[in-house]
């Protein structure tokens, strides 16, 4: 047994003092001061405006400032009128077609990039990560004089649209979560018998689906945001979204306050569900200790 000096005393390696947990160091000092006030203050960014969102949706005199609520349903009632809640369907709609048009072709995509040689790789990369970042407002007149000229005007043209600008972007993260997958995984399932195919789809795609579901979720949460878009690409209002039926809220001389935050507390729910259903994805992923051994 070997014996260590350490602050003028033995002991042994590998003994019970190697494991003892370290006792944190809690002393106060400016510099956590500072850091802990920085984090309350960002904390309070975004507190009070949720603040003023919850207590306006519910108060039948809301205004712009946070005061006691004069409690009152009738703004969710309003939320509840047909046309509202159509631009909530047309969301959903909107949102699923455009995810599916940005993951989709993501996953092939960033496979290829990943195990395959492509000429000039890192370039094109480059290009597609520079893409990822052009604003839609940039390109928002060419496009509509486009959809206008084809009689696309429309939703499923908007939703693929969307899903197009977002595809950039989620093949970087797919092609990164695909970079972490270890190739002996591949070579096994190969030496098996197993086609390109069936190792994209029962090895990599499983391994991969951590990243492939964060892609998902920024391509749906920036088309379910989006406003420019469809007010711009879709002309029928029976078929606009949640961002743009919201403005029917504002008149020219009075804002309805209370309708604008019960609205967009109800807009945000499948945001929050889509969240909620693939945060088991993101536990489970991102586990590939004990997959490839010596």
């Amino acid at each position: 047994m070997s014996i260590i000096v350490e602050e003028g005393r033995f002991r042994a390696a590998g003994s019970v003092l190697d494991d003892a947990p370290k006792v944190k160091d809690r002393r106060f000092t400016l510099d956590r001061a500072a850091v802990n006030a920085s984090l309350l203050f960002c904390g309070l960014l975004f507190v009070l405006p949720l603040t003023w969102l919850i207590v306006a949706s519910v108060d039948a005199t809301a205004s712009r400032q946070v005061h006691l609520p004069t409690l009152t349903m009738d703004n969710f009632y309003s939320v509840a009128e047909p046309g509202r809640m159509r631009g909530i369907l047309n969301s959903v709609i909107i949102s699923m077609i455009a995810t599916i048009i940005a993951t989709v072709p993501s996953i092939f995509a960033g496979y290829a990039f990943s195990r395959r040689y492509i000429p000039f790789k890192s370039a094109t990369l480059l290009i597609v990560l520079f893409l990822s970042g052009v604003p839609i407002n940039i390109v928002i007149v060419p496009v509509y004089q486009i959809f206008a000229s084809l009689n696309w005007l429309s939703m499923i043209p908007t939703a693929v649209f969307l899903g197009v600008t977002s595809l950039p972007f989620v093949l970087f993260i797919v092609k990164n979560a695909i970079d972490a997958i270890p190739l002996d995984l591949e070579e096994s399932a190969r030496i098996e018998g197993a086609n390109t195919a069936q190792i994209l789809w029962r090895v990599v795609v499983p391994l991969a689906m951590p990243g492939i579901a964060a892609g998902a979720i920024f391509a749906f949460v920036n088309t379910w945001g989006n406003f420019l878009a469809p007010l711009v690409l879709i002309t029928s209002s029976d078929m606009q979204p949640s961002p743009v039926k919201i403005f029917s809220f504002l008149a020219a001389n009075v804002t309805r306050y209370g309708g604008v935050a019960a609205y967009s507390i109800v807009y945000s729910a499948p945001v929050v569900i889509l969240y909620l259903v693939l945060n088991r994805v993101f536990r489970k992923g991102f586990v590939l200790g004990g997959a490839v051994r010596g």
